[in-house]
């Protein structure tokens, strides 16, 4: 077994403490976004295809939303200490989200997190949201970035994985990861997956247990 490590973790709902998505959809969007986001928790259609029916929903302003974001979203305040020992013990950190680039990336500047980053670009047209997909796998359109992608490519230059998450679009990597760290959603699939995995509410949890791996 390769003896380097490396983490993937996703971002809405794992480094914060809130889906972002979420939150911004229940704001801004119709009550009709939540019958497409339960037709995905019934595993009927992608999250590509979900969070481009959802967010097709929305009419709003990226400023009002970027404001919305700023007064509700919080970030897990053991991530930053989690971080720094990730950089201290040289293990590669990289962020792989579901999410889209707006939010990620603001977020991100004002809390000063300079780490590797795939999600999905938003693009703002006449009031509406459109999104694309940079980091897509082309045999694939279940997903938008392809998280499990990632960890292949890491795994060929000969890391073990460990794989942090809690949602639906995070059991894909949760099925070939080494090491996995699970809450809410990303648990309960799991568990129905007959997957090991760790199950953490903050970082701090998944750092006391990655001291093990290394």
């Amino acid at each position: 077994m390769p003896s380097k490590l490396a983490v993937l973790t996703d971002f809405d709902g794992t480094i914060t403490r809130t889906d972002v998505a979420e939150a911004i959809l229940e704001e801004f969007a119709p009550a009709s976004w939540w019958d497409i986001e339960e037709l995905h928790r019934a595993r009927k259609i992608g999250t590509r295809e979900s969070m481009a029916r959802e967010f097709a929903l929305l009419h709003a302003k990226q400023a009002d939303l970027i404001r919305f974001v700023d007064d509700h979203v919080e970030m897990d305040d053991t991530f930053r200490d989690f971080a720094a020992f990730c950089q201290r013990r040289k293990i590669p950190l990289e962020i792989v989200s579901e999410g889209l680039d707006f939010y990620v990336r603001h977020l991100m500047r004002r809390w000063e997190l300079r780490l590797p980053l795939r999600t999905n670009h938003a693009v703002f047209e006449e009031g509406s949201v459109r999104i694309e997909y940079p980091w897509a796998d082309a045999t694939c359109t279940l997903c938008g970035t392809c998280k499990l992608l990632r960890l292949f490519q890491l795994r060929t230059e000969g890391y073990r994985i460990a794989y942090v998450g809690d949602g639906h679009s995070d059991l894909c990597p949760a099925l070939e990861a080494d090491h996995v760290f699970a809450k809410a959603e990303l648990a309960q699939l799991c568990d129905q997956e007959e997957i090991a995995y760790i199950s953490f509410d903050r970082f701090a949890d998944v750092q006391r247990n990655v001291v093990g791996l290394t």
